[in-house]
């Protein structure tokens, strides 16, 4: 049995998975999701701007990302990104350093490869074999959680890594809530066509008023990856809303887009 915790600090959340099976290469594992505490930038961004896809000055976002690493012993060399489109893109990293162009998911076997990838409302999923000793991290907005990006990180970790879904686990970090995230008739029309392979309904709710609808992105990509072959036991899920939680996580949404960035960050040492 997995025992996972999630350890809050001031700059970010830590997921740990104690008594891991079946990983005998002595290498540890590294998963965390930033908050917006403890950093230099000011401003609408105060303080722990992680993204340079906002106007927050290049310094003080340099330097978050350091203060960060320099947890890890890491400098910023360390840590891998890509350009986020929306989309279901996959690439796997084997050198550290290195932009990895336009995609939505980042995988690595790589000791000292710190994959990188950033947040405002959107859900990010973690993964990680303690078979093969592999990690990734895949970012599900709406558009990737209805392309099923889940689905595909998974298979790509099988033809990549050998990976086994049965084996692998899986975090659904914080993200926006069914509370706050309210959509047309347009978008769950498309959740309800491209996802039948989930009972996608039951997670889909008409809003108290008006012809909207609120969505719950997270339970949606749980049911993707159970039916991906991961075991329910093996997907954890932390259920907090970046919308409601103004003193710890920026949100588009909620900011009306002018707002900073979280990271999700995964790394083998």
């Amino acid at each position: 049995m997995v025992d996972f915790k999630i350890i809050e600090t001031q700059k970010y959340f830590k997921y740990n998975f104690e008594n891991k099976t079946g990983n005998n290469s002595g290498r540890k594992v590294e998963m965390l999701f930033t908050t917006k505490r403890g950093g230099v930038s000011d401003g609408i961004y105060s303080s722990l701007n992680m993204g340079y896809s906002t106007d927050d000055s290049k310094a003080s976002i340099y330097k978050n990302r350091a203060i960060v690493l320099n947890d890890f012993n890491f400098g910023i060399d360390k840590m891998t990104s890509s350009d986020q489109v929306h989309g279901t893109g996959l690439r796997a990293v084997e050198d550290a350093g290195r932009d990895a162009g336009e995609c939505d998911g980042l995988f690595t076997d790589s000791r000292e490869v710190v994959l990188a990838m950033f947040f405002a409302d959107c859900t990010p999923v973690f993964f990680y074999d303690p078979v093969k000793t592999a990690v990734g991290l895949s970012h599900a907005g709406w558009r990737g959680t209805c392309g099923d990006i889940a689905t595909k990180s998974v298979r790509f970790m099988k033809e990549r890594y050998r990976s086994e879904p049965h084996q692998l686990m899986a975090v659904i970090g914080p993200s926006i809530g069914p509370c706050c995230f309210e959509t047309g008739e347009e978008v769950a029309a498309e959740f309800k066509e491209k996802l039948k392979n989930i009972r996608v309904n039951e997670y889909i709710k008409a809003a108290p008023a008006g012809a909207k609808f609120l969505i719950d992105l997270k339970s949606i990509n749980r049911e993707l990856l159970k039916a991906a072959g991961l075991e329910d036991k093996n997907i954890f899920v932390h259920d907090v809303c970046t919308a409601c939680e103004k003193d710890l996580f920026y949100s588009y949404r909620r900011d009306r887009g002018d707002t900073g960035r979280m990271a999700a960050l995964a790394f083998i040492v």
